[in-house]
């Protein structure tokens, strides 16, 4: 039987997909962003009297405002949405005591601080010494929220 070939990735994709540590920080700033531009157009079609008072140029970005942000919004907010929720995950487990609790939750954990990025692997890290839980080898090089507090007093004196 034929295999059906895959395109290998474009080389905007190839980057995207190597900077998955800054997904969620650039999901969040585009949703605020076009969701700002969005209520931004909304308030000023529906509650001044914009249309009236502006020239069409300026009438025309606010339709492009407003029906740009609706669509971005379409396509970006579902992607924040799904990192929020894995954010929101990985800060219950990260505020937890029981040792048990987090060793039954440790993958999904690990996942979502993977996904995240390296400040919550380091948080991740740091639940993990604190409670005598052992430290993945992929964690080993990332220096915990603990070491970093002992590094900066250190330095000051």
């Amino acid at each position: 039987m034929a295999r059906r070939k895959t395109k290998a990735p474009g080389p905007i994709k190839k980057w995207w997909l190597s900077k998955h540590e800054y997904h969620y920080q650039a999901y969040t700033g585009m949703t605020l962003l076009t969701f700002a531009i969005m209520l931004y157009s909304f308030i000023l079609f529906f509650f001044t009297d914009f249309a009236q008072e502006a020239s069409q140029r300026m009438v025309s970005l606010a339709w492009l405002g407003l029906l740009g942000g609706a669509l971005v919004l379409f396509f970006v907010a579902p992607e924040f949405f799904y990192f929020f929720g894995k954010r929101q995950t990985l800060s219950e487990i990260l505020n937890l005591d029981s040792r048990a609790e987090v060793m039954r939750r440790r993958k999904e954990a690990e996942n979502a601080a993977d996904l995240l990025g390296k400040p919550f692997q380091s948080r991740l890290k740091g639940l993990y010494e604190r409670l005598g839980i052992s430290i993945p080898k992929r964690y080993t090089n990332i220096s915990s929220p603990d070491e970093q507090g002992s590094r900066g007093s250190s330095e000051e004196e």
